[in-house]
């Protein structure tokens, strides 16, 4: 893996301080980031650097709670979302536009959900994903018995409002077994990745609302023998969305984690930057600090 520049700013206050991993890269347009359940951009330096490589800055997001901040605080869904829009604000404010978004798995979720509200963003790249209130959101879930999704909701959204903090281990919700699928020649580490959600978090998301309707052009990315976000997944999802233009962009093999191997970090990323030509932002590849 080649090295670029790094740097770090923080931004937001309260619970919504989030910090922006910054791989600039001058005369370039960016990619807002979101990295996947409970990950950081420490789990996704392959990504980062192959798309700082294939000639775009790179932002990305160590969400509330997430990362490099303080584990010692409450989130919701809609807090890290903000968290986008902030940095998003920040970025263009410094002048790092034209902007788009990318995202991976629950940051292929915010991605969408960036992508529905702003109005400034110029791509979107969610790498699975899903509209949260599509009746086949639970299948993603250990709670796919579940017939009465309302009466679920409300439930865990009473619980969460006795014990918001209450930590819940990922397995507990998710199949670790289904996200592990297929996956091959991973390079990655737990760096300061978190090991559960507090419920409060867990109860926004399964009442979280995405506009299907998209401000911008979106290219979604699944692999097809994703376990998790299936490939019948990724094509009721894909329907469903409306934007100026829309394009599905299958990953041959991987399964969900298939963004942490590096030969298909680069053919995400080589898509993505040509998706970005093709639409007037600016690509500037340069040499690496070292090789």
């Amino acid at each position: 893996m080649t090295h670029y520049s790094v740097f770090y700013h923080r931004l937001g206050y309260g619970r919504r301080t989030l910090t922006l991993e910054l791989w600039p890269n001058e005369g370039a347009g960016s990619v807002l980031f979101y990295p996947g359940s409970m990950f950081s951009p420490y789990q996704y330096r392959e990504l980062l650097n192959a798309l700082r490589q294939n000639g775009l800055t790179v932002a990305a997001l160590h969400l509330t709670g997430h990362g490099c901040n303080s584990y010692h605080t409450t989130f919701t869904f809609d807090d890290l979302l903000q968290n986008g829009l902030d940095a998003e604000g920040w970025l263009l404010q410094q002048g790092y536009g034209p902007l788009s978004v990318c995202g991976h798995s629950q940051g292929g979720i915010l991605a969408l959900a960036h992508a529905s509200i702003s109005d400034k963003l110029r791509l979107a790249f969610p790498i699975t994903g899903i509209l949260p209130q599509q009746k086949e959101a639970l299948t993603l879930t250990r709670f796919i018995g579940c017939r009465n999704r309302l009466r679920f909701q409300k439930g865990i959204e009473v619980l969460a409002c006795c014990l918001p903090r209450l930590p819940i281990p990922l397995p507990v919700y998710l199949s670790i077994k289904r996200i592990c699928a297929n996956a091959c020649h991973i390079r990655s580490n737990r760096r300061r990745g978190r090991l559960s959600y507090p419920l409060g978090f867990l109860a926004s998301l399964f009442k979280a609302h995405v506009n299907p309707v998209m401000n911008c052009p979106v290219y979604l990315f699944n692999a097809l023998d994703d376990a998790l976000f299936t490939s019948e997944l990724a094509l009721t999802t894909f329907t469903l969305l409306q934007a100026p233009h829309k394009r599905l962009i299958w990953l041959p093999n991987g399964g969900h984690l298939a963004v942490l191997n590096p030969h298909i970090a680069l053919f995400t990323a080589k898509h993505i930057a040509a998706a970005c030509a093709g639409h007037g932002l600016p690509l500037h590849v340069t040499v690496s600090l070292q090789g």
